[in-house]
């Protein structure tokens, strides 16, 4: 910075030591601490305070297209938001079928607990899902865990091969709803939630 630069800088911030108060730059800057929350702040301080019962962390990259096969040809279009949804809802059960075995997943309807949600949609990324995950039984290890996302992949079509699987920190629901709209929570997938 030039030496005019700094002495204007000064200059600046004297007067508005000088000049204005906390609560006049509060209004200038429009902050208002009781202004109601917009959707995505509230979405991520009601997920905030569920994080302790989800403590596993879990992203899954899907193929970005779809082959539909017609009755006379197949098809390639581009992955939807709605096929993000059916692939969820697929692993889900084929997870929860890895780790309670099937009779206990399909007729006594045991699951793991689920916060699934879309990102890439609004912003142009590849479709990804973010999955905050709870409800492990005791005797499922984290080490054991990576292996059973592995084998109920398999089963799901679209999933990719790339997925990671972490401890969820302080931060992961904050991280997962980052593109959570200010007026819609369309991206989280309530429906499969749980």
């Amino acid at each position: 910075m030039t030496e005019t630069t700094l002495v204007l800088f000064d200059y600046l911030w004297s007067c508005i030591n000088k000049c204005m108060n906390l609560a006049e730059i509060r209004q200038i800057t429009a902050y208002n601490p009781n202004a109601p929350l917009t959707q995505k702040a509230a979405t991520r301080l009601w997920l905030v305070e569920l994080s302790k019962n989800y403590p596993l962390a879990l992203t899954l990259t899907l193929k970005q297209t779809i082959t539909d096969s017609g009755l006379k040809v197949a098809r390639k279009r581009k992955l939807s938001i709605v096929d993000c949804e059916y692939i969820a809802h697929r692993f889900q059960q084929k997870l929860n079928r890895a780790v309670f075995g099937q009779r206990a997943a399909d007729k006594y309807g045991k699951s793991l607990n689920y916060i699934p949600v879309v990102e890439g949609e609004r912003s142009s990324k590849h479709l990804h899902l973010h999955y905050a995950i709870g409800g492990l039984p005791g005797y499922v290890q984290l080490k054991d865990f990576e292996q059973l996302v592995t084998s109920a992949k398999i089963y799901v079509e679209n999933v990719d091969t790339e997925h990671k699987v972490d401890i969820a920190d302080s931060g992961w629901m904050e991280y997962i709803t980052k593109e959570v709209g200010r007026k819609d929570t369309d991206n989280v997938l309530w429906r499969l939630a749980s």
